[in-house]
């Protein structure tokens, strides 16, 4: 069966490109145009030279992976700048050496990395008000199959989108043959990269085998696509608008700087399908492992899950999440005190000295609006402010037994988090003095040998 192909005109191309730039009112002053030398990011720049004329600079990458093709796609883009006087930028990039620091990685992730890290910089230093790129309804169609075959949800269906931030595509709706179409119609040359022709990659096998063989017994294989792709994307946006709604009602407490997401675990384990829900509502937050999701919903409280950003972990009937820099920023720092006059700590903690003879002897008082009072002459500087370890002890107001502070934490019902949030006032000879708005250490108590005391405040 015959591919069916279809007639353009030649301002086709050209209109659904103003199509895409007049509907979506993008502000534009400067644009970056992303040039490889391909006939994709080709055209591209000639359909925007039209359009935008001197508002465009030509931002090329060369990995120097397809020597001396490499340097020749470079030396095509610079000649075709300067003949139309175009200002472009030229990044070099040493692919081979950043893959021996980074071995899990495969050339064309190490490649599109490096790619976008530049491309970001450049955005964020505002060289452009947006990166425009040669991706096309073909390579959205790839990545559909790409997605497909290695498992994944409705988003994963909906190809490369039109835009993602400040990177647009104003390609995306054509096909590659209405590409080839206005290239040979307009004359343009590009360069031909041999490496897409190599069945070594998965996307090229997408392209050159099964795209192809696809069309060939379905004629209407892009336009069914295409249809797929929009239903998918307003599945996706239904979705979106339930998972939305589901947050509010399973929240109990949200707060954003610092980001902590208290859970109601009851009203989670009641969803069905429990599966699917667990990963609409934890995979924006890094956690991948539903199993390790569902397990956490029924264990003891005080277990805990990592992601890359994230740590989620169980709070009595509840989960909390907060970002795992929190944690360990506090985990790994210690804050010394080398006089009562020089503090630096991240808390808000004062120290007042008064003398035992005009100290106000109600204690409730003083308690209850958490001042708590040592013996200064048992103090030694400099003092040290820390997160517990394993195997602290001290010994709680009002004992002459010593308790773990872990088992303090426990009869007292600390979380998770704020085990990780409590902060404790340790003596020069490694003491601790105070567990910080909780409780002293009987051994630093005040009492009627007390010539000074030290009021902390907190």
């Amino acid at each position: 069966m015959k591919h069916i192909y279809y007639n353009y005109d030649d301002n086709d191309v050209m209109m659904n490109i103003r199509n895409f730039f007049s509907f979506n009112k993008f502000k534009i002053n400067k644009l970056g145009v992303a040039v490889s030398g391909g006939i994709d990011s080709i055209v591209l720049l000639h359909i925007l030279m039209n359009i935008y004329n001197n508002n465009i600079e030509v931002i090329h990458c060369n990995f120097n992976l397809r020597k001396p093709d490499s340097d020749k796609d470079e030396f095509f883009i610079k000649k075709f700048c300067e003949k139309k006087n175009i200002i472009y930028r030229i990044k070099s990039f040493n692919v081979i050496d950043y893959k021996k620091k980074n071995n899990k990685l495969s050339i064309q992730m190490i490649t599109r990395k490096l790619r976008y890290d530049w491309f970001n910089k450049l955005l964020n230093k505002n060289f452009y008000d947006f990166i425009a790129l040669g991706h096309h309804f073909n390579d959205s169609i790839e990545t559909f199959f790409i997605n497909f075959f290695r498992g994944t949800g409705i988003k994963g269906l909906l190809g490369i989108p039109n835009k993602n931030e400040r990177f647009i595509r104003p390609l995306f709706n054509l096909k590659k043959k209405d590409i080839i179409f206005y290239a040979k119609k307009n004359k343009i040359k590009w360069r031909i990269d041999k490496s897409n022709k190599h069945n070594y990659y998965l996307r090229n096998k997408i392209r050159t085998k099964l795209c192809s063989s696809i069309s060939n017994f379905f004629p209407n294989f892009y336009k069914g696509i295409k249809k797929s792709m929009n239903i998918f994307y307003e599945e996706s946006i239904l979705i979106d608008k339930y998972i939305n709604n589901l947050y509010h009602e399973i929240t109990i407490y949200k707060k954003i700087d610092p980001f902590i997401w208290k859970i109601n675990n009851e009203k989670i384990k009641k969803l069905n399908p429990l599966y699917l829900h667990l990963f609409k509502i934890f995979y924006p937050y890094g956690f991948c492992s539903i199993n390790n999701l569902k397990n956490i919903l029924y264990s003891k409280t005080g277990k805990h899950l990592f992601s890359k950003e994230y740590c989620i972990f169980k709070d009595r009937n509840n989960l909390i999440i907060t970002k795992k820099k929190y944690l360990i920023e506090n985990k790994n720092k210690i804050f010394y005190i080398s006089n009562i006059n020089n503090i630096n700590i991240p808390i808000k903690i004062d120290f007042y000295l008064i003398s035992y003879k005009k100290f106000d002897h109600n204690y409730k008082k003083y308690y209850e609006n958490n001042f708590f009072l040592i013996d200064f002459k048992k103090i030694q500087f400099p003092l040290s402010l820390r997160i517990w370890n394993h195997g602290d002890f001290f010994y709680p107001f009002g004992m002459n037994k010593k308790k773990k502070i872990s088992k303090y934490y426990k009869d007292n019902k600390f979380s998770f988090l704020k085990k990780q949030q409590t902060w404790l006032l340790i003596n020069n000879n490694n003491d601790i003095i105070l567990i910080v708005k909780n409780c002293i250490d009987n051994r630093y108590k005040i009492d009627e040998k007390t010539n000074e005391i030290l009021i902390v405040k907190c």
